[in-house]
């Protein structure tokens, strides 16, 4: 009994220290990622994606290069080299965000829909219609699963999945699925 309680007298700090410094890293990574799509979305890439590496650089350091932490900053890559139109490595962070997402938080989160749904974008984009549509299909289920067909995330596959029919020329699913997406936009927003 007696060693049962040095152990957790000396252990149970170090634990708390660690959770302690696990929850900075994870605000730190969050408050640059912030800062990084607020460039973005300003048409500032080179500096979005600087700030972007330093989050990573503490996803990796503090938290390791499986956790989350590290998959949001590998998806907010992706998508800022598909806005640069940097396809190759687009490709490459988004794979590597829906790889982590899937050991993380596993294939029925909306994390992991909104890696499939981003990466079929990002096939669409590229005139990969068939892996394209395979993903947004996925996507779509798994949030019309974990959030419901009400939501605006959900909106947002349907909306990807009308423009990659409006691009193959198939007008009539498209319009359907962007007429719907609409309908729940105007509900929920």
């Amino acid at each position: 009994m007696k060693t049962l309680f040095y152990i957790l007298l000396f252990c149970l700090p170090a634990l708390l220290g660690a959770q302690t410094v696990d929850s900075t890293a994870i605000r730190q990574v969050d408050s640059l990622l912030r800062v990084a799509q607020a460039l973005a979305g300003q048409g500032n890439f080179e500096q979005a994606l600087e700030v972007n590496a330093a989050a990573e650089k503490i996803a990796i350091e503090k938290l390791g290069p499986e956790s989350a932490a590290f998959g949001r900053c590998c998806h907010n890559r992706g998508t800022m080299l598909l806005n640069k139109k940097d396809y190759t490595d687009s490709e490459k962070w988004h794979l590597k965000a829906l790889a982590i997402r899937e050991k993380t938080v596993g294939k029925e989160h909306p994390d992991y829909a909104t890696s499939l749904n981003d990466l079929g974008v990002l096939y669409t984009t590229m005139g990969q219609y068939g892996k394209a549509e395979q993903l947004l299909i996925e996507a779509k289920e798994i949030r019309a699963k974990a959030l419901g067909n009400e939501h605006p995330d959900y909106a947002t596959s349907l909306n990807a999945l009308g423009v990659l029919y409006t691009r193959m020329g198939q007008s009539g699913k498209a319009e359907q699925l962007l007429i719907e997406a609409k309908e729940i936009r105007a509900k929920a927003l």
